[in-house]
């Protein structure tokens, strides 16, 4: 016993002097956040789907916190944390032979687009920057092979459940902010600036001076697309009342309005044909195919006429600027059809000496990394649509109307280049593909024997099904 004893003194005095030494060496900064990363490693190894709670929870408030805490090490660690828990979960799939849940099309066109993405970094000159670009535009595509791995179905509605719950918190503080004008932009540094060109012009329509609702996002254009997303989520959610469902329809359609952004409301008519088509296809095949080929080409035609300027701009010059930054990044395209380089396209490179800006995250992806990424992301969606169009569930139909909701976005805009829109996309998009696989595990057969443990541990019971009496 005074063994025992004196072994544990001598541990913990031991593990004392070397905590002392990791804090001399390292700092107790960097010490607390590798405690921190150690905690988080053995909770995501023992609760892989906790991971997936814990993106669903972190990703709205990316930009607020980036926007509040600029200046400090949270905003790195905030982004880094999403990257640790998305890559672990990875590893882990892979290590445990999860990954073979998912589908061989979906694992080899996600893997084929961010591997052969990784071939412009060869254009760019600052490997870190490359690292950076395919960190925002490709590792979120990691999601569709990591979410179906890791989740199981009966976690599929308690993550969707969180998604609403974050998404309405969202919302309400959009609508909430937005009331507060020019004072929320100075409370989160966005003003004053010291330069002219410094200023957030993105955050204003043409000729008002009162900003547009935006936050926890770090854009209008991109808190109104998830709030697209969102809607879709509603109304798919299993089991839920119309009445409940038109009340978490509303906040995200205030903030939508109040963000001013023309693709979430042109994704917002897009989710809604979607979503009637379905409704009308329990009834007709026939005239759900007719409802949603017309509703497809009316928004189509008005999608064009917004991009091509010809409804005007209304006093707007940004119109103007989608038409020529599209047509620009066309004529770029084919001038390198091998793309520019990882990383020196889009907002996030607006900083670099030498970048190019797109109003498309399709052209964005091919300006960068070239046509054959490009088509391989393409059909990608549109293996995942064709897909879910088929499911028998609303959850299976979920991801053809979350992609629905962003399509518009996608086309004019480089949304997906913000995470907290890209990582809940394809969040999304996975839990669908769940529900795709459940509707497919085949239903045991009920005249078949079963067994079921008796109260003698290791016999079991065979329950078979009783024969007829002769005669009958």
């Amino acid at each position: 016993m005074n063994s025992a004893r004196a072994t544990t003194v001598i541990a913990t005095v031991a593990g004392a002097v070397l905590f002392v030494a990791v804090v001399l060496v390292l700092g107790i900064q960097n010490t607390l956040i590798g405690i921190i990363v150690l905690i988080a490693t053995v909770l995501l190894l023992r609760f892989p789907t906790v991971g997936v709670y814990a993106l669903v929870i972190l990703l709205p408030f990316n930009g607020l916190v980036s926007q509040v805490t600029e200046g400090t090490p949270i905003p790195a660690l905030y982004g880094a944390a999403k990257d640790f828990i998305l890559l672990g979960l990875v590893v882990i799939a892979m290590v445990t032979g999860r990954i073979r849940r998912v589908p061989v099309a979906v694992v080899t066109l996600v893997f084929a687009t961010i591997l052969v993405a990784m071939f412009s970094a060869v254009f760019t000159n600052d490997l870190v920057q490359a690292s950076y670009g395919w960190r925002n535009d490709y590792e979120p595509l990691l999601l569709l092979i990591a979410v179906p791995a890791i989740v199981d179905f009966r976690a599929v509605r308690g993550i969707l459940g969180t998604v609403i719950v974050m998404g309405q918190i969202s919302a309400a503080v959009s609508v909430l902010t937005w009331t507060r004008g020019l004072d929320w932009l100075f409370d989160i540094g966005r003003l004053p600036v010291a330069n002219q060109s410094d200023f957030p012009t993105s955050l204003f329509s043409s000729g008002n001076l009162w900003p547009r609702a935006f936050s926890p996002y770090v854009a209008p254009n991109e808190m109104a697309v998830v709030m697209s997303i969102l809607i879709a989520v509603v109304w798919l959610f299993p089991r839920l009342k119309l009445s409940t469902r038109l009340l978490l329809s509303v906040l995200p359609i205030v903030a939508i309005v109040l963000s001013g952004s023309r693709s979430a409301l042109l994704g917002g008519i897009v989710v809604g044909c979607v979503l009637a088509a379905r409704a009308i296809h329990s009834r007709s095949n026939l005239l759900s195919v007719t409802f949603l080929a017309i509703a497809g080409l009316g928004v189509a035609a008005g999608a064009g006429l917004y991009i091509t300027n010809r409804l005007g701009d209304g006093g707007d010059p940004s119109l103007g600027g989608h038409s020529s930054s599209l047509e620009e990044g066309i004529q770029a395209l084919v001038q390198n059809p091998f793309g520019v380089g990882l990383g020196l396209v889009g907002p996030r490179a607006r900083n670099l000496d030498t970048s190019y800006h797109v109003e498309s995250f399709w052209l964005l992806i091919g300006l960068e990394s070239g046509i054959v990424v490009l088509v391989l992301f393409v059909i990608l969606m549109v293996f995942l649509a064709r897909r879910s169009v088929a499911a028998k569930t609303d959850l299976g139909f979920l991801a053809a109307a979350a992609l629905a909701a962003s399509l518009v976005s996608q086309l004019v805009l480089p949304t997906l280049q913000e995470g907290a829109v890209s990582f809940l996309l394809w969040t999304i998009v996975g839990l669908s593909l769940i529900a795709l696989q459940h509707e497919n595990e085949p239903v045991a057969d009920e005249s078949a024997p079963t067994f079921t443990a008796s109260s003698q541990p290791g016999r079991a019971i065979a329950k078979a099904p009783l024969p007829r009496p002769h005669g009958t």
